[in-house]
């Protein structure tokens, strides 16, 4: 494509290219006259725009005449080639559970047609800033940590929203006493700093509590340091208490005062005003599909693949 990338007629290229990766055979197009305003080109630089990415392969259309123009073909990989956005890159958390081996494998196989790739870290927060930084197209976590950020002015929104349990199934209370029901003034109480989630269910089961010592300790090691006694209790996901064999630890739910289903929903989070890529997402990534894939990966009747 040479130098027209540097150009208007490039720039309306990848713009017409992410905005067709978003759509369907079959499906009508905007008219010239809408792209014109959507991308404030010139109708000349839309159509011969159009004209490059036919004739690079990329998508086939048809005139009905008064009723519109219709796609025939679509190829996505030459589309995501001619657009700006060589590959998809997303992120999510480390695919310690089966919960999150099947979100892998679900979000795989729903952007299949394009070139994607997820990175996986700790942290939702820092997650989110890879988005917002422009690392990552987008990321995975709770509903609740991206309303947060929302909240706290983050450029970012919700582009998905996959349920309540596909993020995991629940948090849930690990006691080491087997005849406490909560926490009770005194106690030692896991705090990981870089898990917002764990740290905002952390202090509002705490709160108002007296002589709480909070035990600097990464979530996933919750379980380890309830056994050998250097915590008397802290929040861990219960996905992980089953599957790890742990049912013999004392678990108590959470009061839904303190627990949202919020905690439990993955959302898609992209930054704000990423038109292209929202409607991508929104066309690909079907809830109800990533929930079987997840629950047939969890149940073991699938292999994940991520």
């Amino acid at each position: 494509m040479g130098d027209v990338l540097y150009q208007k007629t490039g720039l309306t290229v990848s713009h017409l290219a992410q905005d067709l990766m978003s759509r369907i055979i079959g499906e009508r197009i905007p008219s010239i006259s809408e792209y014109e305003e959507r991308f404030s080109v010139s109708r000349g630089t839309v159509q011969n725009s159009l004209g490059y990415l036919k004739e690079q392969g990329a998508v086939k259309l048809k005139s009905r005449g008064h009723s519109g123009t219709y796609i025939e073909m679509l190829d996505y990989q030459k589309l995501q080639k001619c657009s700006l956005i060589k590959d998809l890159l997303g992120s999510m958390p480390l695919p310690y559970s089966r919960s999150y081996q099947g979100l892998a494998t679900a979000l795989y196989e729903a952007l299949s047609p394009f070139s994607m790739n997820l990175v996986y870290s700790r942290g939702s927060e820092s997650r989110l800033r890879l988005v917002t930084e422009g690392v990552c197209q987008f990321t995975a976590c709770s509903k609740y940590a991206a309303n947060r950020a929302i909240e706290h002015g983050e450029p970012i929104e919700i582009a998905v929203d996959l349920g309540p349990e596909s993020y995991l199934s629940r948090h849930v209370l690990v006691l080491r006493d087997p005849e406490a029901h909560g926490i009770m003034p005194g106690m030692r109480v896991a705090y990981d700093r870089t898990s917002l989630d764990q740290r905002q269910i952390t202090e509002r089961i705490t709160q108002g509590i007296k002589d709480i010592q909070f035990v600097d300790l990464r979530a996933h090691q919750t379980v380890n340091a309830i056994r050998d006694n250097s915590i008397d209790a802290g929040i861990w996901n219960m996905d992980e208490i089953i599957e790890s064999g742990y049912e013999a630890l004392h678990v108590v739910a959470l009061d839904k005062n303190v627990y949202t289903e919020d905690f439990s929903s993955a959302v898609l989070v992209i930054r704000k005003e990423e038109e292209a890529l929202h409607q991508l997402l929104r066309r690909y990534v079907d809830p109800e599909r990533i929930k079987q894939i997840q629950n047939s990966v969890r149940s073991g009747t699938r292999v994940a693949d991520y």
